[in-house]
């Protein structure tokens, strides 16, 4: 039972037991027609009795309410002793005195274990508190352990989409939408990749970014690409490693930031970074989490490196760098459908070295793939960005002019031709003078089909040898 139940129990117990014992002493002392003798027993069971109610009052009520019950049992008691004329005051006085003392011992009794109750109650009271602060602590680091593993989880959706891309750009693109969603924290996400011609940073991909005003990087990224190794910022204004005019210009843009180097084969290949104009926006477990991303996009934009220039190789000729015959075809019948669609012109060129042979049979083939390679600079150094061209087969090369009708071809056909006239080159010390001839085509205006374009600008071409070499044939 509960401490509060015993005492009503007792307390309930104790009044039963006044009351039963005043009837009896009351209903005995009645009976006048019976010998003193004969009560004896009666009146020391019914003393012990009220010993008990005594008792069972302290314990249930406490000195308040069980010493008026103790004054109010010992009234009864003394009535029916003098009442009865039965004095036995030494006896009643020993009992009343033992049952006092056993009151008092059972009420110090009581109060200890009362207070030991209490005590345990506080000390238990204690470990809930401490328990639940316990369980609260471990709730959170349960949040943040299923939040890590939610982002972590993330990194195998990351590996699969970039290892399953081969174009750069989308490789850049890819790498900037992942890692801002695996993040997930406002801001920027900027990726740059390294030029390694020039060896500077080049924004290649960005999230967010409608503020970017360095296309090449600012301070801390190149800190970055100098130190080859992750940034992390929680406030700019605090942070006291960068230069003060470095820091009050970064403060427009953002106050907290992380970058990591994409690294392979122990150099910097790019910057992946984020940044937030609001202070204490990342945290190192974000910097983590960036850096194995960083580890990943590096290995998909070396492996797009690699896919690239090997289908530059796969495309073009390894001596002149010309794209193949193969490639020319292909963008050929791209372009005629796109000049179609559009309603666009398309000029077709293709040009032969004069006398060839002889460069071939007076010095050699060594002399033949010079002149080649002269002839190749030279036509790619006047044609426009876009325009592709092509080693055809043997000393032949073709040129296809998207937008351009037959006039602004031929005039384009002229300029070259002057050009490979003018700028003979040296072989063996000996001044050499080049011509080419050229037939052209175009569509629509001669033919519809690239089969028939190519026909027809061949039988150009034959026409410029026969008629003197040196010349453009357009007719």
């Amino acid at each position: 039972m509960s401490p509060s139940r015993d005492r009503s129990v007792l307390g309930t117990i104790s009044i039963i037991l006044l009351f039963l014992t005043a009837y009896i002493l009351l209903g005995e002392t009645s009976s006048l027609d019976l010998t003193i003798k004969s009560y004896s027993n009666i009146y020391a069971i019914t003393i012990f009795t009220f010993n008990i109610i005594i008792l069972f009052g302290w314990l249930a009520f406490g000195t308040v309410v069980g010493m008026p019950l103790a004054v109010l049992s010992i009234i009864i008691s003394i009535w029916a002793v003098l009442h009865s004329g039965y004095y036995r005051y030494s006896t009643f006085t020993l009992s009343f005195f033992i049952t006092i003392f056993m009151a008092r011992y059972f009420l110090r009794l009581k109060n200890r274990r009362e207070q030991s109750f209490s005590l345990k109650l506080e000390k238990i009271d204690e470990e809930m508190n401490i328990l639940s602060n316990e369980r609260d602590k471990r709730k959170v680091e349960i949040r943040a352990i299923e939040e890590k593993l939610v982002r972590y989880s993330t990194l195998k959706d990351v590996s699969e989409s970039l290892s399953t891309v081969l174009s750069l750009d989308m490789i850049n693109n890819l790498i900037v939408e992942k890692a801002s969603n695996t993040i997930a924290k406002a801001g920027r996400t900027l990726l740059f990749i390294v030029n390694v011609e020039k060896q500077e940073l080049m924004l290649s991909a960005s999230k967010d970014g409608s503020q970017i005003r360095e296309k090449k990087g600012d301070y801390f990224d190149h800190w970055v690409l100098r130190h080859r190794q992750s940034l992390f910022i929680e406030d700019a204004e605090k942070d006291f490693r960068f230069p003060a005019a470095e820091i009050e210009n970064s403060k427009r843009v953002f106050r907290s930031l992380i970058s990591v180097p994409l690294m392979s084969e122990n150099r910097v290949i790019g910057i992946l970074r984020m940044d937030n104009p609001m202070e204490v926006n990342y945290t190192q477990d974000d910097l983590r989490l960036l850096d194995i991303i960083s580890d990943l996009a590096a290995v998909a934009v070396q492996n797009a490196f690699l896919y690239s220039r090997t289908q530059e190789l796969a495309i073009r000729d390894d001596l002149t760098g010309l794209v193949v015959r193969r490639y020319f075809m292909e963008r050929f019948k791209e372009d005629i459908k796109r000049a179609a669609r559009k309603k666009r012109a398309l000029s077709l060129l293709i040009l032969d070295i004069d006398n060839f042979k002889n460069y071939n049979d007076r010095y050699g083939h060594a002399a033949g793939d010079l002149v080649l390679k002269h002839m190749a600079r030279e036509i790619s150094s006047m044609v426009r960005e876009g325009d592709i061209i092509a080693r055809y087969g043997g000393e032949e090369m073709a040129l296809l002019l998207f937008g351009m009708n037959k006039k602004e071809a031929a005039l384009e056909a002229e300029a070259i031709r002057k050009r490979i006239e003018k700028g003979s080159m040296m072989l063996r010390r000996q001044k050499m003078p080049l011509t080419v001839s050229i037939g052209l085509s175009s569509y629509p205006e001669d033919a519809g089909m690239e089969e028939e374009l190519i026909k027809i600008a061949d039988e150009r071409l034959y026409k410029a040898k026969k008629e003197g070499r040196n010349r453009v044939c357009s007719k």
